[in-house]
């Protein structure tokens, strides 16, 4: 990611990070204009360089830079902050909504329209510190310029967009969720579980973060829950999500944290628990995160886990189950099933040479 080589050619602040990007002559003014918004006379504390970049194509070369960028200032901050793939928009009073979801679900297009009302943040990448401040990342957006070409998308400067912008300090406020396709129900709360293993997927390094279940579900009810937005054109559902700020908060939910053990060993006659990173248990449901997976267990994987705070053979664990919810014809059967699925989810282990 650096180079010994003269100084960079230009330095932006990506997440808050000084990034110096290393680029020929003929790229500095291109690469000016579209960073616009980021540009620092801070020393870099990274600096990327393409080296000889195997294209003449200043659009994959400025695609390559941007990405590399990003992925320079997610590696200074990793086990720092929450880092989401997620664009993010604030009001004047920095109060932020961050839209999440994965290449598709259509977070450049939506933070263009939201930042007509809104202040720009960024259309990639949202990271959270832990005091909800978000640190922007005013990237250029790649956008479709030429209607009969879709696949060219040009690096475009906010301000060559007219986006908003946003003001000095901005803080986490609202969380969404998006999902585009052919439902068209709107804005949908989201348990907290599966909002937590919706957002794991489109987290960075969330495991070099501590006891980082928790964290994200601290963040959640800081913000007041985390809604889906199921749309097919989001131009349709603008008002609606900047009206979510002002929306009221769902409640936060009881819940208990499970720290991590890595200590957990497989026994020679009993089942046990996979370690675990971390896990938090909701009502009727548990996130519990393995290596860097995460599984929302509900019911009797739910009950089984909880069981096996210590080790239990398959009868323990059966009577332990009907003592919980009376007795059943097929509670061995079901047991074992659910005993056979949750070692295939790595989330416990069998006894020794079963």
């Amino acid at each position: 990611m650096t180079s010994g080589r003269g100084a960079p050619g230009v330095v932006v602040r990506a997440l808050g990070v000084p990034i110096g990007i290393r680029a020929a002559d003929g790229d500095v003014e291109r690469l000016r204009r579209q960073w616009s918004r980021a540009l620092t006379d801070q020393p870099p504390q990274a600096v990327v360089d393409l080296g000889p970049f195997d294209s003449h194509d200043d659009v994959s070369h400025d695609y390559a830079v941007t990405s590399r960028v990003t992925l320079a200032a997610l590696e200074a901050t990793a086990g720092q902050r929450i880092n989401l793939h997620a664009g993010a928009v604030a009001d004047e009073e920095g109060r932020t909504l961050t839209l999440i979801g994965a290449s598709g679900a259509g977070k450049t297009t939506a933070v263009r329209l939201l930042a007509r009302r809104l202040g720009y943040l960024s259309d990639e990448t949202t990271s959270v510190d832990d005091a909800l401040t978000v640190h922007p990342h005013p990237k250029p957006l790649s956008v479709i310029t030429d209607p009969a070409d879709p696949l060219v998308k040009q690096s475009l400067s906010p301000d060559d967009l007219g986006l908003r912008h946003p003001p000095a300090t901005a803080y986490l406020h609202r969380i969404v969720v998006l999902h585009r396709g052919e439902e068209d129900s709107g804005l949908v709360p989201l348990t907290a579980a599966h909002a937590i293993g919706e957002m794991v997927a489109q987290t960075s390094s969330l495991v070099r973060l501590e006891h980082p279940v928790r964290r994200l579900a601290d963040t959640i009810d800081a913000c007041g829950g985390v809604w889906a937005l199921h749309y097919r054109e989001f131009e349709e559902r603008v008002e609606e999500l900047v009206q979510l700020l002002d929306m009221e908060a769902q409640p936060p939910p009881p819940r208990l944290h499970h720290p991590g053990r890595s200590d957990v060993a497989a026994h020679d006659r009993a089942w046990t628990r996979t370690p675990w990173l971390d896990a938090v248990e909701y009502d009727e449901e548990l996130v519990l995160m393995v290596g860097d997976r995460v599984h929302v267990l509900a019911g009797l994987g739910l009950v089984l886990w909880l069981a096996l705070e210590t080790p239990g053979t398959t009868d323990e664990l059966v009577s332990q189950v009907q003592a919980l919810w009376g007795e059943h014809p097929d509670a061995a059967r079901l047991v074992a099933d659910a005993l056979d699925l949750l070692t295939q989810e790595g989330a416990v282990q069998a006894p020794v040479g079963r």
